[in-house]
């Protein structure tokens, strides 16, 4: 998710808001055996997502059913360690 955020950041997941109070923002979703951050924009007719990274070098994962989406929570804070 770089530039938005870098490896060792913290972050503040807010573990309830998915599901039902899904909605565009930055999100911690399971990816197979993996835990990825990830930003989703929702389409506004139905119930599609699209899934983005900040970073160009990870493709997007467009129109995908948000069903199939395994939402963890959503990033409600970051920080970064100074100097």
């Amino acid at each position: 998710m770089a530039p938005t955020l870098n490896a060792g950041d913290d972050i503040l997941v807010d573990l309830g808001d998915c599901n039902e109070r899904l909605r565009d923002g930055i999100y911690v979703l399971r990816a197979d055996d993996a835990l990825v951050v990830k930003r989703l924009a929702l389409h506004p007719a139905g119930r599609r997502v699209t899934v983005q990274s900040d970073n160009p070098a990870y493709p997007d994962w467009p129109d995908c059913d948000i069903e199939a989406i395994n939402c963890i929570g959503r990033v409600i804070w970051a920080g970064r360690k100074i100097g």
